[in-house]
């Protein structure tokens, strides 16, 4: 038997993390564990969940589990949960033409020039290291610090927190 504690702004939420871990929650047995006094040493605790997952059938199952809602969370409702932040920069904004060039496959940054000439150069230079297929992309990067347009800062709703849950179930692990 295996259990662990997850963190999550939901049940649902909480079920996703338990199956990205392995264990795929069959059932909320959140009350069962209040009417048992909501045991949370790990001796007590232990006990509960052999019991439960008894009462459940799946003794046996592998991969599957139950779920208990320590503190349940509450989702975020806003509509639109961010904070908009515009850079309002005064005058121009000088830029630099760059000439990227990147692996294919991967788009991985190998090598940059300032000139086309420059850039071809070193691309073929680069193909007797790198032995794949490159793409050179002209790019223009903003020079002296003005290269912020705007922030995006996340506000969740005054009401959404995240709650606790604990997950256990059968696996090969024990705790």
């Amino acid at each position: 038997m295996r259990k662990f504690e997850v963190v999550a702004y939901s049940l649902e939420e909480a079920k996703e993390k338990a199956a990205e871990m392995g264990i795929t929650v069959v059932r909320n047995v959140t009350q069962s564990w209040k009417n048992a006094n909501s045991p949370m040493s790990d001796a007590e605790f232990k006990v509960f969940a052999v019991e439960a997952m008894e009462k459940n059938r799946l003794t046996d199952a592998s991969g599957v589990g139950l779920i208990v809602a320590i503190n349940p969370g509450s989702k975020d409702t806003k509509k639109r949960p961010y904070e908009f932040i515009n850079n309002v920069v005064e005058g121009n904004r000088n830029l630099q033409r760059v000439i990227e060039i990147r692996l294919k496959d991967t788009d991985e940054l190998v090598g940059e020039a300032s000139k086309k000439d420059d850039a071809a150069r070193l691309a073929k230079e680069l193909m007797k290291k790198y032995r794949q297929d490159m793409v050179a992309t002209i790019v223009y990067r903003v020079t002296e610090g003005k290269d912020v347009a705007f922030e995006l800062n996340y506000s969740p709703s005054t009401d959404a927190k995240e709650g606790k849950y604990i997950v256990f179930g059968n696996d090969k692990n024990s705790f």
